[in-house]
């Protein structure tokens, strides 16, 4: 007997788990349906534009947090070389297209960087970890980048993808078309002759 009551028991507390769980992902009439985790991720890897959309701010692949400069101009980075060292630009390949608020700018020496409505993007070098966002108002020039409502469906939603590695993200480009020098490579242990 004690053992049909929990078999009983179990199976109504699976019941009402299965229920809850129907009702949560049910949409109401006439709303959008919700995406599924993977559909989710599918879109953030796919998204042409290498920034997306968390808790309402701009942020890059690894979910830090994405910042515009006060003394920019519309399309032109003024944040010098030193400033770069703090402020990284968050560089556009050079055959990367606009798209919807996302524009292309140039950084203070012509590279291409990418732009949120004219305004050159950075990240902040002390945002390390997915979620950082500790720039805002540093020195009452620097800014998260807020998505307002109008605009939020023209930003992918960011799902956690893995942070780039150090030395995955290309920040300079050829000067020109020629072709790289070839090198040549060492063993990892050389012999020393003598």
């Amino acid at each position: 007997m004690p053992r049909l009551i929990a078999s009983l028991l179990v199976t109504l507390f699976l019941l009402v788990l299965s229920v809850a769980a129907s009702a949560a992902t049910t949409a109401p009439a006439g709303a959008a349906p919700r995406a599924n985790a993977a559909d989710m991720a599918r879109l953030a890897r796919e998204n042409p534009i290498p920034i997306w959309r968390r808790n309402g701010i701009l942020v890059e692949q690894g979910g830090r947090a994405l910042y515009t400069f006060a003394t920019d101009s519309t399309g032109q980075s003024s944040c010098d070389r030193p400033c770069e060292g703090l402020w990284p630009p968050h560089y556009a390949n050079p055959d990367d297209k606009p798209s919807g608020p996302f524009t292309i700018a140039r950084s203070f020496d012509g590279r291409p960087m990418w732009a949120w409505r004219g305004k050159p993007l950075y990240r902040w070098i002390s945002d390390r970890k997915r979620g950082a966002a500790g720039g805002d108002g540093v020195a009452n020039v620097w800014f998260l980048v807020k998505v307002p409502p109008q605009l939020t469906d023209q930003v992918v939603a960011y799902f956690p993808m893995p942070m780039p590695r150090a030395g995955t993200i290309r920040t300079e480009f050829p000067r020109s078309n020629q072709p790289a020098p070839a090198t040549t490579t060492t063993p990892a242990n050389p012999r020393i002759s003598r």
